[in-house]
């Protein structure tokens, strides 16, 4: 009977020689560094940009940068959901919790003026902050900011 061996996630690299793969913690790291760039820029809605091509114009849509963070910020949640402690869990119950109240009053609003429009999403990107720090928070605690060295083979 053959033996089944599985590789250790934490440390995988995902290529024979270990020099071009991404271990968990890597892959964790770049998408924080993601999530900082994406929330570093001026928030502002999605729209269509018109460029002129001389005789007519193309249209390219330019995304939402609101929704680019919220969203960068869901994949990393996503990313460590595995490894939530006991706090973590505790900070994301109740940061849901929230969440869902407040989208449930937002939805039973009959008239959505541009304002409360304005108003929702400015109490999604400071959500999306919050959430963002305790991820931080766990990922600190995890040591995922711990330098790691290896030796490469020559």
């Amino acid at each position: 009977m053959e033996n089944i061996q599985f590789s250790n996630m934490d440390s995988w690299r995902g290529s024979s020689s270990g020099k071009f793969g991404l271990t968990f913690k890597q892959i964790v790291l770049q998408h924080i560094n993601r999530c900082v760039v994406n929330g570093s820029v001026e928030f502002r809605g999605g729209f269509n940009q018109g460029i002129n091509r001389g005789n007519y114009t193309d249209y390219i849509y330019v995304p939402d940068s609101r929704d680019i963070y919220n969203n960068s910020i869901k994949m990393l949640r996503a990313l460590l959901l595995g490894y939530f402690d006991k706090q973590m869990k505790e900070a994301d119950k109740e940061l849901q919790e929230e969440f869902d109240k407040s989208y449930k009053e937002f939805s039973e609003q009959e008239d959505k003026s541009r304002e409360l429009k304005h108003e929702w999403y400015n109490f999604k990107i400071d959500w999306h902050i919050r959430l963002f720090e305790e991820l931080i928070m766990l990922s600190k605690r995890l040591n995922f900011f711990e330098e790691e060295s290896f030796e490469e083979e020559m």
